[in-house]
């Protein structure tokens, strides 16, 4: 497969309504990061910079593809509880490393939580094996990634080790998605074709209420959660919750809760949710699951079918712990319930 390096869409588009490109980036190579934002609002913003990637290939392996990208090694936030931990670029770094994986029929992104392992060596020897971590970034949503030791250009294997999708499997992936995966690729890296990935600045617009524009490439689905017109029944939007937007319905006795990323509309996995629908006596928590029609979600099986004008509260009840980059390190940390009638 021929490689390909890619930047999200219009380079100067922002999800934050702005129109056009001219004038609202500043260009150049790699030559360091800015440094973080001292005034980061609560909530998600314009990041300081975007990058570019490489695509190295994508392979079907079982019944999931996998996609292998790299980009400049950059810094990330983890996530525990509450609290963020910012990672550092550490001495060594050369690349961050990215993968992605999906369902080859349906293209919905397949978001397992634990953490898969990046193995790169090269001639028979190792040359740095890590665990990478569960991920969303603006200009792509969930993925997999960790910052990773080269050994000068060359050529490299790298395996990517993913492990079984623990989310319910519902629709058509029940019964799929069981069982580790391991892919290999062959990874040509140069320190010059690294170089030549876009990276620019967003220096007018860093720090705002806002978001970058998502990739958009043919071959690499993004895990977009559904438009809340494409849910089934009479989807609701419930309210935000440190910035993540719940949208809920009910399909027949089921109930389905959609959190998302606003502006992008990425599906973020991870959280503890549970629901109150008193008109039909649940107050429970909601099962995360994953189905080719709505992707990643939360659901939970009602005693009975609910009528119009029922009340329901969504209680995020713990934040996810997936790391973020830049721009999301601030949101989805809050716990707390929004309200709306069915």
């Amino acid at each position: 497969m021929r490689r390909r390096a890619f930047l999200g869409g219009c380079a100067g588009a922002l999800s934050s309504g702005l129109a056009g490109c001219g004038g609202l980036l500043e260009e150049r190579s790699t030559g360091g990061q800015p440094p973080v934002l001292d005034d980061r609002p609560d909530a998600v913003y314009v990041p300081t910079h975007i990058e570019g990637m490489e695509m190295q290939g994508m392979q079907t392996v079982g019944d999931r593809k996998v996609g292998l990208f790299y980009s400049y090694a950059h810094r990330f936030w983890t996530v525990t509880g509450t609290r963020t931990n910012l990672a550092e670029i550490q001495d060594g770094q050369d690349v961050h490393l990215m993968a992605s994986t999906w369902d080859p029929e349906s293209g919905t992104v397949i978001p397992v939580l634990s953490q898969p392992t990046f193995t790169i060596s090269q001639d028979g020897e190792e040359v740095d094996s890590k665990r990478a971590w569960p991920m969303l970034s603006q200009n792509m949503g969930f993925h997999f990634g960790e910052n990773m030791a080269l050994d000068g250009d060359g050529t490299y294997t790298v395996e990517v080790e993913v492990g079984a999708v623990d989310s319910q499997r519902v629709g058509d992936f029940d019964g799929t998605f069981g069982e580790s995966i391991t892919a290999e690729f062959e990874m040509e890296y140069s320190e010059s074709t690294k170089n030549e990935i876009r990276y620019e600045r967003l220096s007018d617009e860093e720090g705002t209420r806002g978001a970058v524009s998502p990739m958009s490439m043919e071959m690499l689905p993004l895990a977009y959660a559904p438009s809340k017109s494409a849910m089934p029944g009479s989807p609701v939007e419930v309210g935000s919750v440190g910035d993540a937007e719940m949208v809920a319905t009910v399909d027949g006795s089921t109930l389905l809760v959609s959190p998302r990323t606003p502006y992008n509309r990425f599906a973020v996995p991870g959280f503890a949710l549970s629901a109150t629908l008193d008109a039909v006596g649940f107050d429970d928590t909601l099962t995360p699951a994953i189905g080719p029609e709505i992707g990643s979600h939360y659901r939970a099986e009602l005693s009975s079918e609910p009528s119009s004008g029922d009340e329901l509260t969504i209680t995020v009840d713990g934040p996810p712990s997936i790391a973020r980059h830049e721009g999301y390190e601030t949101a989805f940390l809050e716990r707390g319930s929004v309200t709306t009638t069915l």
